[in-house]
């Protein structure tokens, strides 16, 4: 996942002894696949290989695709009576951002360690194996206790939502094997809270990712030429132009509530290279930005805007667009929406508060929008410090525990959803923010 929200409170569950978690079926299921390095770009045969089995053990027919060469995505199907309807998608991703030891963690990233005060702490556990698993746990209750499903369920893991898409959930939404799953409402992740609520997203900020390139002429660190003829110059300028938007973006951020990152578009520079030596003044600076666009932001405006400012700041200056994601619609969260209804349905039975939220960042689910399809991200993981890519991420047992009867009680309502209550064109419960 790519954003952080709310900010790391702790939240410690001391004097809960991990022992008693040990022997859980669903934990040792979920720490044997924290141990898979799942690294973004690694080898993922040993993921798809413990899916397979997996998939055997529930007797449940799986599929894996490759659009890119060495990124699998993986496909569960868990039968309903009417396959005419449209389906549920349990979408997760495999793959995890890097993590090493030596950085500071205090269990090995890939141990996948329960320990005594109840945690299982490694790379993945809030992003977000732990989810994938809670998925397959509530699926496999669910058959065991003989309930009935309606409409067909997916389960599909993507390679590289920690990348963006490319060769996993973006080529999969295009292919024909996508549109034989005749998906009417996709889950997806969202984040841990510190406080007592589930947040659920509706929509995602979308992703530009910004290169500037500016263009001087190189010369001995003795000589003096104008400040705007040289490449730092001129990059000073367009750091000036971002930096004073940042500035009024963010006081827009410190009066929007937690629940609407989509009022303001945040920008930040992540990178800044140039030069070849302390004595020379170089002859190109780069610079990179990463930008997350406010929700109801016009993108050709914005193009507009932010080609103005690199022209303004002088010449010989090139603009690269690393990533330029279209804006992404909403889905709707009213009544009016069946899918809504049988979540909050599932939630007041839980007594467990779910908050539609805009998050600050963005997951697979903003592909899934754009391509007509409904989508929430919901991640069970109240009380929870938000850990996502951070050194010693972990997850508490019972939070974990606990997420599989939400998600078993959620998927229950979603997929017994009677066919007159849905329009066979799920894009009708999308809604376009962007001016």
């Amino acid at each position: 996942m790519q954003w952080v929200l709310f900010g790391v409170v702790f939240c410690g569950l001391y004097g809960v002894n991990g022992n008693r978690y040990a022997d859980d079926p669903a934990v040792q299921r979920f720490q044997e696949y924290i141990r898979i390095n799942t690294t973004t770009g690694g080898d993922l045969t040993p993921a798809v290989e413990f899916w397979t089995r997996l998939a055997a053990e529930q007797d449940v027919p799986i599929n894996v695709y490759e659009y890119t060469k060495g990124y699998p995505i993986i496909v569960l199907k868990w039968a309903g009576l009417d396959s005419s309807l449209n389906s549920i998608q349990l979408n997760s991703h495999v793959d995890v951002v890097p993590a090493d030891e030596s950085e500071g963690w205090t269990y090995p990233p890939f141990g996948g360690v329960l320990t005594e005060n109840g945690r299982i702490y490694g790379r993945g556990t809030q992003d977000m194996k732990s989810v994938t698993i809670q998925y397959y746990e509530a699926l496999s209750r669910i058959k065991a206790n003989n309930i009935t499903l309606l409409r067909d369920v997916y389960m599909t893991i993507m390679p590289d939502e920690e990348v963006g898409g490319e060769d996993g959930m973006i080529p999969f939404l295009q292919s024909k094997e996508f549109s034989a799953l005749n998906v009417g409402l996709e889950l997806d992740e969202g984040a841990p809270s510190p406080i007592p609520i589930i947040p659920l997203f509706y929509q995602d900020k979308v992703v530009w990712q910004i290169k500037v390139d500016c263009y001087g002429e190189a010369a001995h660190g003795s000589t003096f030429p104008a400040t705007n003829s040289t490449a730092t110059g001129k990059c000073r300028n367009v750091i000036d132009a971002l930096l004073k938007f940042r500035e009024e973006q963010y006081i827009i951020s410190t009066r929007a509530t937690i629940f609407d990152a989509g009022v303001y578009t945040s920008v930040n520079l992540n990178r800044l290279n140039g030069g070849t030596a302390n004595n020379i003044i170089p002859s190109v600076v780069s610079l990179t930005f990463d930008i997350r666009l406010g929700t109801r932001v016009n993108e050709d405006a914005f193009q507009a805007q932010l080609e103005q400012w690199i022209a303004e700041a002088g010449e010989n200056i090139t603009l690269t667009y690393i990533s330029k994601n279209p804006q992404s619609p909403a889905t709707v969260v009213s009544l009016s929406n069946p899918y809504w209804r049988a979540i909050n349905q599932a939630a007041r039975s839980l007594k467990v508060p779910i908050i539609p939220i805009v998050p600050p960042g963005s997951t697979d689910a903003r592909h899934v929008r754009l391509a007509g399809v409904p989508a929430f991200g919901i991640s069970p993981m109240a009380n929870t410090p938000l850990l996502l890519h951070a050194v010693d991420e972990y997850l508490p047992a019972s939070t974990f525990l606990k997420g599989i009867n939400i998600y078993e009680q959620i998927i229950t309502k979603l997929a017994n959803i009677p066919s007159s209550d849905t329009s066979p064109d799920p894009s009708v419960y999308i809604v376009k923010t962007a001016l």
